[in-house]
This record gives C-alpha cells, sequence and structure tokens, in this order.
C-alpha cells in the first residue's frame, strides 16, 4: 500500500467534506467492479490463517 502523505490543515470544512464524499463514491465504485474477488480474497486469508480446533468437540473437558 502507498504511504500516505499528512493530509492538509488548510482545507475548508467544504473541501474536506468533497474529498470525503469523493472517497466514499471511489469506494462504493470499487467494491461494484471489485466485491466479490474482494471477499473471495479476504475468505482466502481467513483459510490461512485458520487453525483447527485443539479438541474434539467430543472429547472432555480438560478443567
Amino acid at each position: 500500500m502507498l504511504p500516505l502523505q499528512d493530509i492538509p490543515q488548510h482545507w475548508s470544512t467544504e473541501q474536506a467534506l468533497a474529498v470525503y464524499e469523493w472517497l466514499d463514491c471511489l469506494r462504493e465504485r470499487v467494491w461494484d467492479c471489485y466485491g466479490e474477488q474482494i471477499q473471495a480474497h479476504y475468505r482466502s486469508e481467513q483459510q490461512d490463517h485458520f487453525q483447527p480446533d485443539l479438541f474434539d468437540v467430543d472429547d472432555d473437558m480438560p478443567f
């Protein structure tokens, strides 16, 4: 991911809102185009980090 520079502190409220709304629209457009692939990627990452249970469901509890 690209590093973000500091956000300018001199923007007006209207300018900051315009940027915020533009980013929100961009996020929606990206999701519309790539949402399924993004979800599949997240699922794949979760499966890579999945650790099976240490105990079988039918085992007696150790405490």
